[in-house]
């Protein structure tokens, strides 16, 4: 007999439908930036290790290329969604939960009904959300990577819905998928990263699948001694209330900027400086103190990265890059950076913590301030900011994504000399080819090229 958790997570997911408009709209949002930013990965090291491991055999990757199996698809797919830190973030969740559910029903070579992926998508976001409040976010602090543990529940739901699993599998799916589940914030800042959401996608996909076949596992993973005792806090709700079980796209956050998702409030509070002090802001003696409320910044690990995977996870090369040059692009994060021009800027920015508030590790708690200081030390200017740029309380336009979009297929194209192969196949949902249809009216010049300084491909595409 199923725990009522999960009964109730099981009866979720199998009711979980695309939705009204505005939901399904959110969804193919969602959608779009995920296959977007998995064009913009493909050529990341982290994929192309991945490839050379996996390459050849029956299976088609979103890139088209031949892999072993589906197995090795699905996990190279959310390798490629995840690698440059550009995909969503359901901070809810403490997931970055569409580079896992999207590679999970998505598949290049099957030919499944749009609805249908639409209601399998939000039946991913559901056990996300559902998986998180029982597990609390005591599992996130203690050091796992929730887009490696509780994505691996978000996959097999998905991958479930769109197999319309019944009670008694899913439950058998979600044991399976606590067998596999696991990955560290340890590896954060190394290719390992990535790789813990494309095994979490292979993970449910395989829990979905041996389900389907019969194959059995506990019907209650979450009783006494089992998965949330294990790999929680004991802060988690019990008995989730029912908004836990509940497909929640409006609280996903499109990132801006293809770095740790933590620092974004501090890419927005430096873009705020620059706006109102000029692009020269940087320059000279000027000092800049930032505080940020305790213990928000800590996945932030390295102040003075030694290259692009680093400075995704560095605050102070965040803000220098945002001062420098404005929002910051894939060129900030490659295999070049960090820009040696930011070197000297990074020893001119003072990021500590304000001891006045605790955020528990709440990347959203209070605010984040910003002094500007003269070659003197004396004041100049002060700024604040509450919101994350993407956030729900800071949404991005349909032109700013449009942009995002426009520049990371672009970035595929010039990398492969073709366009995205997967990109017919979203584009024949309506829900997605909204959010990517601006993109294709966007201005056709190549980054580095003869893109002018106003093209909207530039700031993403890195040139």
């Amino acid at each position: 007999m199923a725990s009522d958790f999960i009964a109730r997570l099981s009866a979720a997911v199998r009711g979980s439908e695309a939705g009204d408009a505005a939901h399904r709209d959110l969804l193919g949002r969602a959608i779009a930036d995920t296959v977007g930013v998995a064009a913009a990965g493909w050529g990341e090291p982290a994929v192309r290790a991945a490839l050379s491991a996996y390459r050849g055999g029956s299976a088609r990757s979103w890139s088209g290329e031949a892999l072993e199996g589906e197995d090795a698809a699905v996990m190279i797919d959310a390798i490629a969604a995840h690698a440059l830190d550009f995909d969503d973030v359901y901070l809810d969740s403490a997931t970055h939960p569409s580079a896992v559910i999207l590679p999970a029903i998505l598949r290049a070579d099957r030919h499944d009904d749009p609805a249908e992926i639409l209601a399998a998508f939000a039946a991913g976001l559901t056990a996300a959300l559902a998986v998180a409040r029982r597990l609390g976010a005591g599992h996130y602090h203690r050091g796992w990577h929730g887009t490696g543990t509780i994505g691996a529940f978000a996959a097999a739901a998905a991958a479930g819905r769109l197999r319309r699993l019944d009670e008694r599998q899913l439950a058998s799916a979600f044991a399976l998928a606590a067998a596999q589940s696991g990955g560290l914030r340890a590896n954060f800042g190394t290719m390992a990263k990535p790789a813990q959401a494309g095994l979490a996608a292979a993970a449910g996909v395989r829990a979905a699948r041996l389900a389907a076949a019969g194959l059995q596992g506990s019907p209650d993973i979450f009783a006494p001694g089992g998965y949330a005792d294990l790999y929680g806090a004991a802060d988690g709700a019990a008995d989730p209330g029912e908004d836990a079980f509940r497909s929640r796209p409006d609280l996903l956050a499109l990132k801006l900027y293809p770095c740790c998702y933590a620092s974004h409030r501090l890419i927005g509070l430096a873009l705020d400086a620059r706006a109102a002090l000029g692009a020269g802001v940087a320059e000279g003696a000027t000092r800049f103190r930032v505080l940020a409320p305790r213990r928000s910044l800590e996945v932030l690990r390295h102040d003075r990265p030694a290259n692009g995977l680093e400075a995704k996870f560095s605050g102070p090369y965040a803000i220098a890059a945002a001062l420098l040059d404005g929002p910051p692009g894939l060129r900030h994060f490659d295999g070049t950076a960090p820009a040696a021009a930011t070197r000297p800027l990074l020893d001119r920015i003072e990021l500590s913590d304000a001891s006045a508030l605790d955020s528990g590790g709440d990347i959203t708690a209070g605010e984040v301030t910003m002094e500007v200081l003269d070659s003197a030390g004396a004041p100049v200017a002060r700024f604040a900011r509450r919101a994350i740029p993407g956030s729900p309380e800071d949404p991005p336009t349909r032109a700013a994504v449009a942009a995002k979009l426009a520049g990371c297929l672009a970035v595929f194209e010039k990398g492969f000399g073709r366009p995205f192969p997967l990109l017919p196949k979203v584009l024949a949902m309506p829900e997605v080819a909204a959010w990517l249809a601006p993109a294709e009216a966007a201005p056709r010049g190549r980054p580095g090229t003869d893109a002018p300084d106003a093209h909207p491909l530039r700031q993403w595409a890195g040139s």
